[in-house]
């Protein structure tokens, strides 16, 4: 069995009001302005954020340990630990600015799962085409 989860999954930082985390296993839903699913767990920080602020930026990145060791554990001034933040091209939110993809996202609606949150949000502007960090839960 490889760890919680059989799938590879992009690293996902997601930047919410100068707060960021990371998150894998997104759910995309194609279609005109795409809809995307990302859960997030109950007790973190990071589901108040997003339910807070109501935009949001999701950001592939090339150093997943860069991106573990800032954002996958509690703490503050991320971004700024990160270095490189921007501003978002379309949505006022807050981007990082080295990522290799970015996709702006307003806040849609929820739904609970188990200890979880699926938050999905409407994509309102992508760009970016380089690479990204894939983790594979087998690898470990």
């Amino acid at each position: 069995m490889c760890e919680r989860s059989p799938l590879p999954t992009p690293v996902l930082v997601i930047v919410a009001s100068g707060h960021g985390a990371v998150v894998g296993w997104p759910l995309v839903i194609p279609g005109d302005q795409p809809l995307i699913g990302l859960p997030l767990h109950k007790a973190r920080k990071t589901l108040q954020v997003v339910r807070e602020a109501r935009v949001f930026s999701i950001n592939l990145v090339q150093d997943a340990e860069r991106a573990y060791e800032i954002f996958g554990k509690p703490g503050e001034n991320k971004l700024d630990r990160w270095g490189n933040a921007a501003e978002c091209k379309v949505v006022p939110c807050r981007r990082l600015g080295d990522a290799s993809r970015v996709v702006e996202c307003i806040y849609s609606h929820e739904v609970e799962v188990g200890d979880h949150v699926v938050v999905f949000c409407r994509a309102v502007a992508t760009y970016g085409c380089g690479e990204y960090a894939v983790w594979d839960p087998c690898s470990k």
